[in-house]
């Protein structure tokens, strides 16, 4: 006759308890602690399938910069003229792409991370925040191909940006990273039950796109208030909340040979800006964790919804 083993109300309790959104967040990382053999795997995938098949292999990680740079270059900097007013303007124009090349592919690959790996989610059981983190972390690698082309531009002009400038780098580019990540967690939970939000984002990073200064200046945003008859504090204000002018400006300020000379001063933000990328990843690190509740509380479902 078998025998049976009594199971206490506290073990059934504790086998069947749903993720919880307020708590959780240390056994979270945790699990992915203890599981970043899997994440390195999940990233070395994501790089392997990004460029399967292609003849120019990782040379595509640099195409879509470099084009944009190319268009965007000859329609603002030659056709408009901006080129003839800007110190260095391909460096100006190449620092505020690659800010936001990086955020966009974080947001936009976390986002389809899920759905893209819905046959996995219902075969194998792992925590499902390795998927966005491996976008991120191939992202990153992506991030540091397309930086290298920077050095062909300081070799053209000439001129390297100064070891203290440098030092605005690592806080932007943190600002960066936590900002598109919890954004990315946020969407990418939310877009499994609603396919509709990936469509919405991708919109929404069109529309953020102009509204980041990566093709004009800030005085240019003063002045154009003032044109529209909007007092320039509250205008900027409005503008400077957006986390993602706070980082192209630290990337200039970090990348931008010429960000101290005199005729660059009308593109540099004359406020705090080392307070505000300060205050802004603060911000940040509050999303994030918003974003991995949000994440882990619906993930329990995504195999069923996939």
């Amino acid at each position: 006759m078998p025998t049976t083993t009594a199971v206490t109300d506290d073990e059934l309790r504790l086998v069947n308890a749903p993720a919880t959104f307020w708590k959780g967040t240390v056994g979270d990382l945790r699990d992915v602690w203890s599981s970043r053999e899997l994440l390195r795997a999940f990233t070395a995938r994501e790089l392997r399938s990004r460029y399967k098949g292609s003849n120019l292999g990782w040379a595509w990680a640099l195409v879509r910069p470099l084009v944009m740079l190319l268009v965007y270059g000859l329609a603002v900097g030659v056709f408009l003229g901006a080129g003839r007013t800007t110190p260095q303007f391909m460096i100006f124009i190449y620092c505020g792409l690659l800010a936001w090349t990086l955020f966009s592919t974080i947001v936009m690959g976390a986002i389809n991370s899920v759905v893209a790996n819905g046959a996995l989610l219902s075969r194998a059981s792992f925590p499902r925040l390795l998927l966005p983190l491996s976008v991120l972390a191939a992202a990153m690698v992506d991030f540091a191909l397309q930086a290298s082309v920077l050095l062909v531009g300081y070799a053209i002009f000439q001129d390297l940006p100064d070891a203290v400038s440098l030092l605005w780098l690592p806080p932007s580019l943190l600002l960066l990273v936590v900002f598109a990540l919890a954004v990315g967690l946020m969407f990418a939970a939310v877009n499994v039950y609603v396919r509709d939000v990936g469509f919405l984002v991708d919109i929404g990073l069109q529309v953020g796109f102009w509204l980041t200064p990566v093709l004009y200046s800030y005085g240019q945003v003063v002045r154009g208030a003032q044109d529209f008859g909007v007092a320039g504090e509250v205008a900027t204000g409005v503008y400077m909340l957006n986390p993602m002018a706070n980082v192209v400006f630290g990337f200039h300020e970090a990348l931008w040979p010429a960000v101290d000379t005199a005729a660059a001063s009308a593109f540099a933000f004359p406020g705090q800006l080392g307070l505000r990328l300060a205050v802004f990843s603060l911000a940040s690190l509050l999303l994030l964790w918003l974003g991995m509740r949000v994440f882990v509380r619906l993930s329990a479902n995504f195999g069923q919804e996939l």
